[in-house]
């Protein structure tokens, strides 16, 4: 097959490659740095359509603006990758660099003296430098959806070997003045080209559903308020904790109650109320330990439980979480607002206890020490009317 065949038959398949990748742009909006990848299947579809109609247009625009298209299509590549990623996209300059070199040698040897050989292997030398980049980019970049992103990598690798392959064919054979008038390597270099592109499209889409699919775990598992895990996420939590591996070491849970949040809320209002949740939130996840877990189990009560724990660590650690929480200053207008806690400490019962019960003993403990509240604060009270009466 003839190479102008295979570079209609590459526009045609970019044509629907963009489309797809539209289409899914469209499906995944909140995705950050997905619209730059329609982008650059556009510019990669604008630039295989100037060359495939060379002969119908003046050399000049299928030379030098097909490859300049297809440059650019790499810095949209980038920046989509870097949206992508929530990466600060600093790097850019590498690939505005290489697209400026890209501008001199097409002009150059495109359209002001052209020169086939020169003009492909500075083509073929900047799309490399630009894939092998972006691979790079890519591979640093550690998040939920690493095999997908892996993938990406690979695909880019390949176009980057295949550039550098084109450089050698180049370099060993020499090319006719009119490239659509090779054969051998540089033929199938279209096809796996083609192939390439097409896997990088796979790659992009899988990264974005493993995104959501990360995403929706998170939300089916976690407080939508203050991040922690939900009673739901603490269950599935206290199914492996509690058989301890065979060690026959205890587990702990510590229940937590805020005190009179009910007033903080009707005193200052709900959005004062969310604040403070999410600033005891924060100050439960910093007081406990990697291997803890906190989770909301509704309104202003919170759980932890500590695997391979006993209860007097457990204890020893909600002195510390009262200490914290009480630094706490939640401020709303010119009103610093506080806070205070009640904990119920409680251990697994023996090998066979189940999370059930450890909460049920933990609320025990936590109702104990709100009624002992409660005794200090009418002893407290009575002792104020008292002095009050003496003095009177």
């Amino acid at each position: 097959m003839d190479l102008q065949t295979l570079h209609v038959e590459h526009t045609i398949l970019l044509a629907v490659y963009t489309l797809l990748t539209v289409v899914n742009a469209r499906m995944h909006r909140g995705i950050r740095g997905i619209p730059w990848f329609s982008v650059y299947n556009a510019l990669l579809f604008v630039g295989a359509l100037l060359v495939a109609t060379r002969g119908h247009i003046p050399n000049s625009l299928s030379i030098v603006g097909g490859n300049l298209f297809v440059i650019a299509g790499y810095i949209a590549l980038f920046i989509s990758l870097a949206g992508f990623f929530g990466a600060k996209s600093r790097q850019i300059y590498v690939q505005v660099g290489l697209a400026a070199i890209a501008v001199v040698a097409m002009v150059q040897y495109g359209w002001i003296h052209p020169d086939t050989n020169r003009r492909l292997l500075a083509y073929s030398m900047v799309l490399c430098l630009q894939q092998a980049h972006i691979a790079i980019f890519t591979a640093r970049k550690e998040r939920r959806e690493t095999h997908a992103s892996a993938s990406m990598v690979v695909m880019l690798c390949g176009l980057a070997l295949s550039n550098l392959w084109r450089i050698v064919m180049v370099l060993m054979q020499g090319v006719p003045q009119d490239y659509l008038k090779v054969r051998g390597g540089l033929v199938w270099m279209v096809v796996i080209n083609t192939g390439l592109q097409c896997g990088a499209i796979v790659s992009y889409v899988w990264m974005t559903a493993s995104l959501l699919r990360g995403n929706l775990a998170v939300q089916a598992s976690t407080d939508p308020l203050t991040g922690l895990l939900n009673r739901r996420a603490m269950d599935r939590a206290a199914e492996l904790a509690l058989t301890n591996g065979g060690t026959g070491q205890p587990a702990s849970a510590i229940a937590i109650d805020l005190n009179d949040f009910k007033q903080i809320n009707d005193t200052f209002g709900h959005i004062c109320g969310d604040a403070t949740l999410v600033a005891v939130a924060r100050c439960l996840e910093l007081g406990l330990r990697h291997s803890d877990s906190i989770g909301r189990m509704g309104g202003d009560e919170f759980i932890a439980l500590l695997p391979l724990t006993s209860i007097q660590v457990a204890r020893e650690i909600s002195r510390s979480l009262d200490r914290e929480i009480r630094m706490i200053v939640v401020p709303f207008g010119n009103v610093p607002v506080r806070v205070s806690a009640s904990f119920g400490c409680a251990q697994a019962q023996g090998p066979n206890a189940s999370w059930s019960e450890l909460v049920s003993d933990c609320d025990k403990s936590l109702y104990e020490a709100k009624n002992e509240r409660r005794r200090r604060r009418a002893a407290a009270l009575e002792a104020e009317v008292d002095a009050v009466k003496i003095r009177a």
